[in-house]
């Protein structure tokens, strides 16, 4: 992240995928905490399902019934 965006966005975005402790996938299919970037991986099965979610997502941050720059829940 930080070598693609450099260390303020890597920092904002914070951790990407599942951590060790708790198993919850972090930054996929939802907000981060850098306005305007997205992430979606994982099967195709996964990304088929998700990706619907995820639109939802960003139509309602650009039509303003979310704000674009909120992170997360962690």
């Amino acid at each position: 992240m930080a070598r693609l965006f450099g260390d303020e966005v890597a920092k904002r975005v914070g951790p990407i995928w599942a951590s060790a402790r708790t198993r919850n996938c972090r930054a996929m299919f939802a907000r981060t905490g850098q306005p305007g970037l997205w992430f979606i991986a994982g099967s195709l099965a996964q990304c088929r399902i998700y990706s619907k979610y995820l639109a939802l997502q960003i139509n309602a941050c650009e039509v303003g019934l979310i704000a674009p720059d909120l992170s997360p829940a962690a």
